[in-house]
């Protein structure tokens, strides 16, 4: 009975701003209950939590081989392309999925960054989803990207056992960034590293 008469009167001792914060953690916790309320809100947080990552022209990764260049893609389309009709210029490539809340959030970013960079850079979305799923999910959210399909084997200095995925990788093979979790991918720290690839 003590601690009954304790918990009211630590209740009744607290503030507006007290309430408020125990009402919205509240909401939150029976929201990432439901199905329905559950993605919404792991993407909002980790869109809160999007932070552009630390990315430097010194790092290094591995380095594309003769074969990881013929990496076949197909695009919504059903184009066929190799990896390596796109080494003419530094490659952003991007592995996610719809159902992905980390995808999700960090995918406006890489819109952004695409919207400046797509004429000097080449995006390559890569999900293992069916054309038609991605295609409506993008059309949903009104995200303007093209995205590939693996055709062949994901070559493994490009693979993850995680998603989202992102690579960066110079107009010669070289592997820049590495890096698995959402980022802000449209920060000055990724505009710099691409603006001295392309100037290489």
């Amino acid at each position: 009975m003590k601690f009954i008469d304790k918990y009211i009167e630590k209740q009744k001792k607290k503030t507006v701003w007290a309430w408020l914060g125990d009402i919205i953690f509240g909401l939150l916790i029976i929201g990432l209950l439901i199905p329905a309320t559950r993605t919404p809100i792991v993407v909002f947080v980790k869109k809160i939590t999007n932070f552009s990552p630390s990315v430097s022209l010194d790092d290094h990764y591995g380095q594309l081989s003769e074969r990881d260049y013929l990496w076949q893609l197909k695009d919504a389309e059903g184009r066929m392309i190799q990896l390596k009709n796109l080494s003419d210029k530094p490659l952003f490539i991007n592995f996610w999925a719809t159902w992905c809340p980390p995808c999700i959030a960090e995918m406006p970013t890489i819109i952004e960054l695409e919207k400046e960079y797509g004429d000097r850079v080449h995006f390559v979305l890569v999900s293992q989803e069916d054309h038609l799923v991605t295609k409506k999910f993008l059309e949903k959210n009104h995200w303007d990207i093209l995205t590939y399909q693996p055709y062949s084997r994901i070559p493994e200095i490009l693979s993850s056992s995680s998603i989202p995925l992102t690579l960066i990788v110079d107009n010669k093979g070289k592997v820049v960034v590495h890096k698995t979790g959402n980022h802000n991918w449209n920060g000055n720290s990724v505009r710099e590293l691409l603006d001295a690839l392309i100037a290489e």
